[in-house]
């Protein structure tokens, strides 16, 4: 049963419960959603890889390095840039793949898992970027949709009518003494990853000019890092520690955001639009011999 706890002029805190399974296993619902999220993008990176010619045999490989890398990723910088002393009192945590996860942290390891397996099978970066991007970023979109229904991510106290009116018993492990209308950034960021998605996937499956092999990759980072470093603003210091000022998640949108430049200044200069299945092929010339003398 859905659990929902409002004031006046605010959104209502709803929280969905888990379900129980025999042997003490439990369907988390952020688990469900994500992996909806990995099934979805999957599907869409898949068909944009096919629809540009690419090796189906590597696209099996990209996705399977993304997942990997990106989960590991997600998990290992969570514990490095959020959990630090929780890693000095217990070393195996890094090995915990379920105890935290990070977005940024998936970010950089889905990339750093890009860029060794285009790097090992000789790939075209623009192109297999902006296949990876096809199925990432409609995943992370869903997963967003995950934490904001499990309020992964509550910021500073706010008198919006887009806060919620968090309960005590939820606001006591965040610092607070009583119930606390916050910001729900999680809410925030999918409200503003819901019109980029349907961008960048418009982008990638029109018909007729297309853009050159890479922009799509470096438009979301160009569109998804500001917004993202200013909203970390609003993040409370007990869930996000900050690094010279920053939080982590922030000094991440700043490296992101000028590689999505450079990115994009290198594919305008010098990229061309990948071949799709709408273009000709042309048709291959008969061996010479094959061709009748001239009489």
């Amino acid at each position: 049963m859905l659990s929902v706890h409002s004031l006046a002029t605010a959104l209502p805190y709803i929280t969905i419960p888990h379900l129980d399974l025999v042997g003490g296993l439990k369907i988390e619902p952020f688990g469900v959603l994500v992996a909806i999220g990995v099934l979805l993008g999957t599907r869409l990176l898949d068909k944009y890889a096919a629809w540009h010619r690419a090796d189906e045999e590597h696209t099996r490989g990209l996705t399977w390095w993304l997942l990997v890398s990106g989960f590991v990723g997600a998990h290992v910088f969570d514990v490095l840039a959020y959990q630090w002393d929780k890693l000095m009192e217990d070393p195996v945590l890094l090995l915990k793949l379920w105890s935290g996860i990070s977005s940024y942290g998936g970010f950089i390891g889905g990339s750093l898992g890009y860029l060794m397996f285009v790097w090992w099978k000789r790939l075209p970066f623009g192109l297999w970027a902006d296949i990876a991007m096809v199925g990432m970023l409609p995943a992370f979109t869903i997963g967003r949709i995950g934490c904001t229904i499990v309020h992964d991510h509550p910021g500073s106290p706010t008198t919006s009518a887009l806060g919620i009116d968090y309960p005590a018993e939820f606001t006591d492990n965040l610092g607070f003494s009583s119930a606390m209308r916050l910001h729900n950034l999680a809410l925030y960021e999918l409200l503003y990853l819901l019109p980029v998605c349907a961008l960048i996937l418009w982008l990638a499956f029109r018909k007729g000019k297309r853009l050159p092999a890479g922009v799509l990759a470096a438009l979301t980072g160009a569109l998804y890092a500001p917004v993202r470093f200013f909203l970390d603003y609003l993040r409370l210091d007990s869930t996000d520690p900050r690094y010279g000022s920053l939080t982590f998640a922030q000094w991440s949108s700043i490296a992101f955001l000028l590689l999505a430049v450079y990115a994009a200044v290198r594919v305008f200069r010098t990229g061309a639009p990948a071949p799709t299945l709408d273009d000709e092929v042309p048709a291959k010339k008969p061996p010479a011999s094959s061709v009748p003398a001239s009489s």
